[in-house]
């Protein structure tokens, strides 16, 4: 009779650890049906070993996800526990990751670098603006560019004194409102890493002009600094804009660390590529194709969390860990979060107040 249960309850595990790799997958190979583009997102491939696990890893899926975000959770502090496959534990806190439990628990700790607090801080709060969030990586970008803006909008005040500055710095609360009435073509613009600017011509009675002729002079000025204008934009013409990186793809190029911010968003990006496609009009969506490799180029071959499948949670080593942390720090389960990367199950568990999500561990490809 034991011998019977022990049976059934491993072939119950082995059954469901099958249709956990069989759910991820099965969207590996229907993403192929679709044709091999190589802009084409990679899938989470759950047959490949994760042997190390980056915070990235761990925090990304749920940055502006609805896993957190349909639980209105107000959650104070975000910690961390990676395992490794013999079962050593090392933690990290957003708030403490000084800690030494090593001699009393048999834990180690870790410091977490800044980009990796940028990473769990996300989870749960957003600045107005991402330049904030990025400041030390793009405050020298950002003053070269505002010199380069103020001795463009010099130039043009020579013959139209009445150019001013209508966007700069943009929350991407307004970025999102732009792109839902069709004003810009992008969830994500240079404007929210403060590295564009919009000016206007205004004219008679304070309106502004839409004339291309009188923006024409930003074309020659933006070259002669090194910048993108908008009027040669070819899916989205914005003659009053000007940036400093040609696009999304080259902006990653020199600080890859943003594609946190990029990969939310890729769901939109892959819809407008497909619609241009389906409409004949792909020659207009080249930034967004060039965007998508270089997320690709990013992600292949790097750990992912599968978050069409579902694993056994390791709910001994999570109870573990909650009573350590409640024991040396002020770790509150009702109000603080819990990421888990296990190695040894090859999982990463979210835990919070309200709930316990267990996904399995694999590579995109």
């Amino acid at each position: 009779m034991l011998l019977t249960t022990f049976l059934l309850r491993n072939l119950l595990k082995i059954c469901f650890t099958c249709l956990s790799l069989f759910a991820c997958n099965f969207f590996d190979t229907t993403a192929k049906l679709f044709g091999d583009d190589a802009w084409k997102d990679y899938t989470c491939d759950t047959t490949q070993s994760v042997n190390d696990l980056k915070i990235y890893t761990l925090a990304q899926p749920y940055y502006l996800s609805d896993t957190l975000l349909k639980q209105n959770l107000k959650v104070r502090n975000v910690f961390v526990a990676l395992t490794d496959t013999k079962g050593n534990i090392k933690v990290a806190s957003l708030e403490n990751d000084s800690l030494d439990l090593k001699n009393r628990f048999g834990f180690s700790t870790f410091q977490l670098t800044w980009e990796e607090q940028n990473y769990l801080s996300a989870l749960i709060k957003q600045p107005d603006y991402l330049y904030t969030r990025w400041e030390k990586l793009l405050s020298d970008d950002r003053s070269t560019f505002l010199a380069k803006r103020d001795s463009i909008l010099a130039e043009m005040r020579k013959h139209h004194h009445t150019v001013k500055i209508t966007s700069d710095l943009r929350s991407m609360a307004h970025q999102l409102k732009y792109l839902g009435r069709n004003r810009t073509a992008t969830p994500v613009s240079m404007h929210n890493f403060g590295l564009a600017v919009d000016i206007g011509i205004f004219k008679r009675r304070g309106r502004m002009s839409n004339n291309l002729a009188y923006y024409r002079p930003l074309d020659s000025l933006t070259k002669a600094m090194g910048l993108t204008w908008g009027g040669n934009f070819v899916g989205f013409v914005d003659s009053g804009h000007f940036q400093l990186y040609k696009n999304g793809a080259e902006l990653l190029r020199k600080h890859p660390e943003l594609v946190f911010e990029f990969e939310p968003y890729r769901p939109q990006y892959n819809a407008w590529m497909k619609k241009m496609i389906e409409a004949g009009k792909e020659e207009k969506a080249g930034d967004t194709r060039e965007l998508l490799l270089e997320l690709n180029k990013l992600k292949k071959d790097q750990p992912c969390q599968c978050m069409n499948g579902k694993a056994i949670s390791p709910n001994v080593l999570i109870q573990k860990i909650q009573e350590t942390l409640s024991t040396v720090v002020d770790y509150q389960k009702e109000n603080d979060l819990l990421l888990v990367g296990d190695l040894a199950s090859q999982s990463v568990s979210l835990v919070n107040a309200n709930t316990t999500s267990t996904f399995p561990l694999g590579l995109w490809k």
